[in-house]
C-alpha cells in the first residue's frame, strides 16, 4: 500500500471516522483505524461493534493499492500535528506503517495489513455494505434537526424496563418520527420523507451514531441522507460518509399516550426573555432540589425560587394568556434545554393543571413534554 493524500483532506476523514474508534477496547484491533486504498481513493473505516464508520475520500494518487489497521489516536494525533500540504502513506518493512510528512517521518506499528495477505480484517466486515434502494429519504436538513431537537431528552443512565438511552425513529405512511425521553421529559418532532418510509418501522437508535452525524454531517456536500434498516443496525449514507449503530434493545415507552392534548390553560410568550428569566431564578436553586415556581395571571408570568443560605430570586415578564391565575414547579434545567432547542421565538405552553404534564410547543410539528415537579401551594 502506498498513496499520496491531501494531509487538510485526510486529517478531516479521520476526524471523521475517530468517534468509531474504541477508546478501551477489549480486543486490541477495535482501537485501530483501517485504510484503504485502491482506484485512486481512500476508505476508512473504525467500529467498536456499536458504533461503525466508513469514510470515502476521492481524487487520491494510489500508487499501491492496500489495506492496513493502524492504532488510530495515534494516526489522528500524528496527522493532525504535521505542517505539510501532503502525506505518503505506505507499508514498510515488518508491521510498520510508514507516514512521510515533509521532513517529518513516523512509523506506526500495524495491527493487521495487506502484506501478509487476506482481504482484510474479518472485524470490519461487520459494517455492511450500503446497496440498493434506501428505505426512507430525508432531507439533511430536516435529520439534523430532529436529532438536535430530540436527543438532549434522552436519559443518561439506562433503564431496565425502558430503552429510554435512545432517540426513537418511527417511519410510516411517508412520515418520520424522532423520539427522545428520560421519563420525566419528553421531545417529539415529525418531518415529511423525501422518498420511501411508506411501511411502518419503529427503531430505537444508539444515540452516539445520531451524534457523530449531527457533528459532521453538515459538512457532507449532499441535500439528502439515506436511511436503511438492517436487522439489528441501521445505517445511514451522507454524501461519502456513511455511519451504522445498533439497535438498542427494550421497549421505548408509548409516546402518544404521554403528550397531552391541548390543555385548558394556553400561554404565549417570548423564548429568549422566558430563558433569561429561568436563569436568572436557576442560580438560587440547589443541584439535590432545583425547583423553580411559575405562577401565571392574565399577560403575566412570574418565575421565582429560593434557596437556603443563597438567597431567592423574583422575576416577570409579560405573556400572552386570558384566564385564571395558577402555578407549577419545573426543574428549570429542563425548561431551558426545551427553550434552547427551540425553533421559533414566541413558544406556546399548555398545561391543564399544576399536576400534570405541561406540553411546549417548540416549532412546526415539534412538542416538548415536561413534569412538573410537585403540586404547588
Amino acid at each position: 500500500m502506498k498513496f499520496l493524500i491531501d494531509r487538510l483532506a485526510f486529517r478531516d476523514a479521520l476526524q471523521k471516522v475517530e468517534m468509531g474508534i474504541d477508546r478501551k477496547p477489549t480486543r486490541p484491533i477495535l482501537g485501530g483505524v483501517l485504510v484503504q486504498a485502491e482506484n485512486n481513493s481512500l476508505v476508512l473505516m473504525a467500529t467498536d461493534l456499536e458504533l461503525g464508520i466508513r469514510y470515502r475520500l476521492e481524487d487520491v494518487q494510489v500508487d499501491q493499492p492496500g489495506w492496513a489497521v493502524v492504532p488510530g489516536r495515534e494516526l489522528v494525533d500524528v496527522i493532525k500535528d504535521t505542517e505539510s500540504e501532503t502525506v505518503t502513506v505506505s507499508l514498510g518493512k515488518g508491521d510498520q506503517c510508514l507516514v512521510q510528512a515533509g521532513d517529518d517521518n513516523c512509523a506506526l506499528v500495524t495491527m493487521e495489513s495487506s502484506s501478509a495477505g487476506g482481504s482484510g480484517p474479518e472485524v470490519f466486515s461487520s459494517l455492511p455494505v450500503l446497496e440498493g434502494k434506501p428505505d426512507l429519504i430525508i432531507k439533511k436538513n430536516d435529520f439534523l434537526v430532529m436529532v438536535s431537537s430530540t436527543r438532549f431528552a434522552t436519559s443518561r443512565t439506562q433503564n431496565m424496563r425502558f430503552a429510554t438511552e435512545g432517540v426513537l425513529l418511527e417511519v410510516g405512511g411517508g412520515k418520520v418520527t424522532f423520539v427522545g425521553t428520560d421519563g420525566r421529559r419528553l421531545a417529539c418532532i415529525h418531518r415529511d420523507a423525501v422518498e420511501g418510509g411508506e411501511e411502518k418501522r419503529r427503531s430505537v437508535l444508539l444515540p452516539k451514531v445520531l451524534d457523530q452525524i449531527l457533528r459532521f454531517g453538515q459538512d457532507e456536500d449532499a441535500e439528502t441522507l439515506a436511511v436503511y434498516f438492517l436487522q439489528n443496525q441501521v445505517g445511514f449514507r451522507l454524501g461519502n460518509l456513511e455511519s451504522f449503530g445498533r439497535v438498542l434493545d427494550g421497549e421505548f415507552p408509548n409516546y402518544e399516550n404521554v403528550i397531552p392534548k391541548a390543555g385548558r390553560h394556553a400561554i404565549r410568550a417570548h423564548r429568549e426573555s422566558l430563558s433569561k428569566k429561568l436563569r436568572l431564578a436557576s442560580h438560587f436553586t440547589q443541584d439535590t432540589a432545583a425547583i423553580v415556581r411559575i405562577s401565571i395571571s392574565p399577560d403575566k408570568m412570574e418565575v421565582s425560587a429560593e434557596s437556603e443560605g443563597r438567597g431567592k430570586a423574583h422575576a416577570c415578564l409579560e405573556v400572552d394568556y386570558v384566564g385564571e391565575g395558577f402555578t407549577a414547579s419545573f426543574n428549570p434545567a429542563f425548561l431551558l434545554d426545551g427553550l434552547k432547542a427551540a425553533h421559533v421565538e414566541q413558544i406556546e405552553f399548555q398545561m391543564d393543571d399544576p399536576t400534570k404534564p405541561a406540553k411546549f410547543i417548540l416549532g412546526e410539528n415539534y412538542e416538548y413534554v415536561v413534569m412538573p415537579l410537585a403540586p404547588s401551594t
